[in-house]
């Protein structure tokens, strides 16, 4: 019996002594998303709220889903221009085609303004994929659920580069209940700090691990100044962003 109740002591004790031993780094690792800090800025803006009719189909929530900007940065590996402007184009879109209800996930169709991989489109079709359930040809069909909850080929890419300058593309989004239909366009050249020769010849050091501590830093500080300048002036500057109703 007394080494039956010493085999038990080893059972329970070991595993606490590898513990303490296993580097703080590799535990860092199981935190969860409350305890990782991120730039302050990211925690301030207003989640785009969803119907997502499926979810209540499974019997999984009836409630709005909340979609946030940070949980759009944790999936995208970053912020920047193309990753904001298209949070920001979502938004506005959604904000049009449902003035006086919330938007409903899996019934709006995206038509983007060139193929997947020209320029930066395909980066913009994942956060707006993300948000509005919207998908290409890798879509969910709806299987044995219909065809009311497809959302493949919901957004719909060019098959060939039609070379639109970035500054006049047009993101076409359409209610497929109604029909209703909006493009936005997005002028990312307004974006303060503009880049100048000197922050192009830094961030080329940055990108080769050269950049000194003070001019990472500095980079640093440009590059999310830019992030919030478009958070800070979306609804109030000129041309940044346009709403255009179509249908």
């Amino acid at each position: 019996m007394k080494k039956r109740i010493q085999m038990y002591w080893l059972i329970a004790i070991i595993p606490a002594i590898i513990l303490l031993f296993i580097p703080s780094s590799v535990m860092a690792d199981r935190r969860t998303d409350d305890a990782i800090t991120m730039v302050d800025y990211l925690d301030t803006v207003p989640p785009i709220i969803m119907k997502e009719p499926l979810l209540g189909l499974l019997g999984q929530t009836e409630q709005p889903i909340p979609y946030t900007f940070k949980e759009t940065v944790k999936i995208s590996g970053h912020a920047c221009g193309a990753v904001t402007g298209a949070w920001l184009i979502t938004r506005k879109a959604l904000e049009a085609l449902y003035p006086s209800t919330l938007p409903v996930r899996g019934q709006i169709k995206v038509i983007m303004p060139g193929a997947e991989d020209e320029w930066l489109i395909g980066v913009f079709g994942q956060v707006i994929a993300n948000i509005t359930g919207a998908a290409p040809k890798t879509g969910f069909p709806g299987g044995a659920l219909g065809p009311a909850f497809n959302r493949r080929n919901l957004m719909v890419y060019a098959k060939e580069p039609v070379g639109t300058p970035p500054t006049k593309m047009r993101w076409i989004f359409e209610r497929t209940d109604t029909g209703a239909k909006v493009a936005i366009r997005y002028d990312l050249s307004m974006i303060q700090p503009s880049a100048t020769p000197a922050s192009k010849e830094v961030e080329a050091k940055v990108a080769r691990g050269l950049a000194d501590a003070q001019e990472l830093k500095n980079w640093q500080a440009n590059w999310n100044a830019g992030v919030k300048f478009l958070f800070d002036n979306a609804d109030t500057l000129p041309g940044l962003f346009t709403v255009e109703k179509l249908r």
